[in-house]
């Protein structure tokens, strides 16, 4: 008997797609939001952390 079905196989592919995409959009959503400057807030590696922080949050 087959360990893993056709089924199977094609959840655990839909589950690797998915998480590739929201990994993507999440880098790309914290490279666009660390090229947005704030000259208000903290800047260097404080003010992307900063920023990284209030987009996960949104």
């Amino acid at each position: 008997m087959q360990s893993r079905t056709n089924a199977d196989r094609r959840t655990r592919n839909t589950v690797v797609l998915a998480l590739i995409v929201a990994g993507l959009w999440a880098g790309i959503a914290l490279t666009r939001g660390a090229a947005r400057t704030d000259e208000s807030g903290p800047t260097g590696p404080v003010g992307h952390f900063s920023r990284a922080v209030e987009l996960i949050r949104g």
